[in-house]
Order: C-alpha cells, then structure tokens, then sequence
C-alpha cells in the first residue's frame, strides 16, 4: 500500500452483508451463565481454528427485507450448522455491528439470544463448518484466549465480556448487556486481533483496493497512538472516543507513533498529538517532515529502541525500502509486529522508484523474518500470519524473474514494454503503478550488474550476462 497516486481514483468501501449470529445460553453448574461455541474447521478459509458463534448470510430463504429475516436466518443457520432446532420466536433480537472496513467482505450482523435449559444436551456438528461444538464459561475463554491459548474473533470479545458481566441475572439481562455492547462497539468500539492491542481503521487517501489505514494502539499501562492517518474530523473525532474508551479503563496514552512519512499515515498526527497533548515520536526523517502541533514535542526513535508501555515492549526496527525512514514494531511478549506498510493485508506494498529501494525494501523483510513474531499487524488489511514476510519476498523474486524474462535473447526494450509483459497476469493495474513497480525491479537489477540502459537517451533495456543473449 501507498499513498493513493494523481489521477486513481479511491476505492469504494464494501457494502456489508446482512447476516445473522445465535448466542445460544446455558446456566453453568456454578449459577453463572455458559454460552455455545463452535471451534471452526482449521481448513476453513474464514477464521480457521477460531471460537465463533455460530450464524451465517440472509439468504433468499429467510426473505431478505421483510420483518423477521434476520431472526430466521438465525434459526436456520443454527439448524443447519449445528444441528439444533429453535423455532424462531424464542430468539431474542441483541442490537447489531457492522464489520469494520479494514475486510474486503463485510457484514452487518443482526445478534440473538435465546435460552437451552437442559444441561444434559450435548450439541454435535451438522456441518463441515465446525470441528467441535462447546458450552463454555465467557471468562474462562477470555482468560485462555489473553494467554494465547485459544483464538477468539475481535466481533465474540465483546459478547463474551457482556455475557461475562452478566453473572446469573436472567436472560433478559443478558440480552440487554449484549446489547448494550453492541451499542458501544459501534460508537467507540474495541477491536483487538492480539490481547492489549487495540486498533481502529480511519478513511484516508490510499491506495485501492484499501479504503482505510489501520491506527494501532498497543500497550498495557501505557499505550501509543500508532499511525492516526486521517486528518477528517469525523475519523479523528471516532479515535478519540475509542482513546478515551480505553482510558477510561485505566490506561494512558504516551505518545502519536508513525510507522513513514506516507499521507494516509501521518495526516491526523499533529491533530491528535495536540488534542490529546502527546509528543510525536518517528524516525528522524519523518519527523523532518512534519509541523509540531503547539505544546507537543518531536521526539526521534532509533533503530532498536524500546519503547516502554506499562508492561509491555515495544521494539524499533528501521526497516527502509518502502519508505527511507520505515519503522516496523515489535511486540515481542505478544509476539506481533505492528508491520506498517512493509506487508499489506489487501495486495502487495508498492516500492516507488523515486523515494524507495527495492533492495532496501528486500533487506528489511529479511531482517523482520528474523523476529520471534507469530502475528503481523499491518497498516492496511486484517492481521497475517508471519509467514506472509516469506511469501512477499517470493513474490517480489518471482517478479523480477519476469522483468528478466522480458529482457531475454539480447533484446532492448522500453519501460513500458517491460511492465505490460511483466504485469500480464494483472491487466486491471493501472500502468502507472506497474511501470513504477518495473522500474524499481530494473534499478536493483541495475545496480547488481544483471541489467543496463542504453540508446542515447537512457530509456532502452538491456540484461546483461546469463540469459541476455549476447
């Protein structure tokens, strides 16, 4: 991802999905309440692995538009995918969220509750959707899952905690805390893929397919504001709500920390830093860059440095290529980075010949490979597993391999030729964004001796050794 170019358009944000959840509920053998959980297929595509409720998308079954579907559709899905028949008037409709527009699918999820009052019911799986089916205590899987011992989607947290809360009061009690919470998550809302790491995804002018860039807010005690990219004032007002939420659970924020230099990182840095009255911290490059809001200081941050947050670390790494002052973050006790824009959780991160580096850019995904890190946070997308560094590289080799393809039998060709031979399989990029992609390939190509430019003005290519014919 980058910042979005002259002349391409943005991209529109996702129309969400109607669909349905069930929060089916048992009384536990302590008087507290347990609620159903399915443990999801570890081949599925969607949530591998995680504990979900079950539900699903409004189909033309349920009657889409008239009053009721969405409560069908719950009845349905819990029917089909867990074996379980509740008629329809027995569940009770628990308020709505919207997915947030970090996914390129969204959902706008309709959430019920209803009561089993037999604890001698045991649920087995009706589909391939679900490995295992469980009744479990809501604080004892938000212990498990704060110890890294079970995955749990950001959407079930905040049920759980409600359900949590909720001790023995009736169920009616339960609908109106899950509602509630629902209510919440909408206005400020807690959204949190590794325990202690808040995020929240602001508009900003980026690159397509991506809409929004993700500001994390990592920490304990302590908590940084990490990459607030958006200076619209509906987004900032949004981020300062989920700032206050969080504070007012106790935690302070210590600083606005950025990732590059890049607009759709940086433009609601001043704004937040002052409203809030936090320094700006960044490598000494960017903060260059930047106007200091009135009453907030500067502050660089090497390479390597740590940044204490009440509890947790957080670990610097100049990771140029994408960006000349580039900084990725460590969690080391959580085990995550907070990526930036060196991987993109939508396509792959653009390296502009102009002010970044192939090479550097290959280099600094080498150096984060080398972490002990398990969860990649990046600046635009859902989270990816710390393989994806892997994949990037192969990806970016595999790249190069066909600009030099393109250059095979001694032939000299213009940038343009190279690009749409090298990008054939992506017909929708735009050629600016594969003509800048090629060149950044050439120069490395370049400066490693596999290539050079010719003709009198520079604008031909030739491949040099192995393969150029000559």
């Amino acid at each position: 991802m980058s910042e979005l170019p002259r002349g391409i358009p943005p991209a529109e944000v996702p129309v969400p999905r109607d669909s349905a959840l069930g929060i089916v509920l048992r009384r536990g053998e302590a008087g507290g309440w347990e609620v159903l959980l399915g443990v999801r297929s570890r081949r599925s595509r969607f949530m591998p692995g995680h504990h979900a409720f079950p539900g699903g998308v409004v189909d033309p079954v349920d009657r889409p538009g008239d009053e009721g579907c969405f409560a069908r559709c719950v009845a349905r899905e819990m029917e089909e995918e867990c074996g379980i028949s509740i008629p329809v008037p027995e569940w009770s409709d628990a308020g709505e969220r919207i997915t947030p527009p970090l996914f390129p699918l969204r959902y706008r999820t309709r959430f019920f509750v209803t009561q089993i009052p037999d604890r001698s019911f045991s649920p087995r799986p009706a589909s391939e959707e679900n490995e295992q089916l469980i009744f479990a205590s809501p604080p004892a899987v938000l212990a498990q899952w704060e110890r890294d011992q079970v995955k749990v989607p950001p959407p079930v947290l905040p049920i759980l905690r409600a359900v949590g809360v909720a001790g023995s009061s009736s169920m009616d009690d339960v609908v109106r805390a899950v509602a509630e919470a629902n209510l919440q998550e909408e206005q400020a809302p807690r959204v949190e893929f590794v325990p202690g790491v808040w995020m929240m995804p602001v508009r900003t002018a980026t690159l397509p397919p991506a809409t929004h860039t993700n500001v994390w807010l990592p920490g304990s005690r302590r908590f940084a504001i990490v990459d607030p990219g958006s200076d619209d004032s509906e987004e900032v007002e949004k981020l300062l709500r989920v700032v206050a939420r969080r504070a007012r659970g106790g935690d302070s924020p210590c600083a606005v920390v950025l990732t590059h230099h890049h607009g759709d990182h940086v433009a609601g840095a001043a704004i937040v830093a002052g409203r809030l009255g936090l320094p700006i911290r960044a490598y000494e490059s960017v903060l260059d860059g930047l106007d200091a809001p009135p009453g907030s200081a500067m502050e660089p941050i090497a390479d390597g440095e740590v940044l204490d947050l009440g509890g947790e670390s957080l670990e610097a790494h100049h990771t140029p290529g994408h960006a000349p002052g580039h900084l990725a973050f460590h969690l080391r006790e959580r085990r995550a980075l907070i990526a930036g824009d060196m991987v993109g959780g939508m396509s792959t991160i653009l390296i502009d010949p102009e002010r970044g580096d192939m090479g550097a850019y290959l280099d600094s995904l080498e150096r984060l490979r080398r972490l002990d890190c398990r969860t990649l946070l990046p600046g635009h997308g859902p989270p990816l597993p710390a393989k994806e560094l892997g994949r990037v590289v192969t990806h970016r080799k595999m790249r190069e391999s066909l600009v030099l393809q393109m250059l095979d039998c001694g032939t000299l060709k213009q940038l343009g030729e190279i690009a749409a031979g090298a990008y054939a399989d992506l017909p929708q990029m735009p050629a600016v964004l594969t003509r800048g992609q090629t060149l950044s390939h050439l120069l490395l190509l370049e400066r490693n001796g596999r290539v050079r430019r010719e003709g009198p003005d520079g604008s031909r290519w030739r491949r040099v050794g192995e393969g150029s014919g000559t």
